[in-house]
């Protein structure tokens, strides 16, 4: 039979699980390889996320202080909605990349990735990261002064 004669397979998804491919090192390998460059696209979205919530709540900090120096008993609108949208983002981002990331583990999992392979380290810095996140929106929302 030629390959022109060959029925098409269709994909099947746990096409790895059940054959003698898994026991494969370059396959196994690879599956090594892409959840860790999936953990470093997580710890990337992490990056962006804290540079959003540093860049907003700075911004709020700073008009704080310069309406105290005013004497002005409030901040202006502004700054602070500018700041509130920059944290929300770096919450939702952050928040988009985990769950991303875990769905990606979870497919790997089911096609072949070794069980033996954790990654909590990401995630533990993605929650402790978003309590920031979420802290620093609490933050300005309510108007605290640091």
């Amino acid at each position: 039979m030629t390959r022109k004669d060959q029925p098409a397979q269709e994909p099947d998804s746990d096409h790895f699980v059940d054959s003698d491919v898994v026991g494969d090192l370059r396959v196994r390998g690879a599956f090594v390889r892409t959840a860790m460059s999936s953990e470093q696209s997580l710890m990337s979205w992490i990056r962006t996320s804290v540079s959003m919530y540093t860049f907003g709540f700075s911004i709020t900090q700073f008009f704080f202080y310069i309406a105290d120096r005013q004497g002005a008993t409030q901040l202006a609108v502004g700054p602070r909605i500018l700041g509130l949208a920059l944290v929300t983002t770096g919450v939702v981002a952050i928040l988009l990349g985990a769950t991303e990331h875990v769905l990606r583990i979870r497919t790997m999992r089911k096609e072949g990735l070794p069980p033996n392979v954790q990654f909590f380290l990401p995630l533990g810095s993605a929650a402790a990261f978003l309590l920031v996140g979420l802290v620093a929106l609490v933050a300005i929302y309510l108007n605290w002064h640091f």
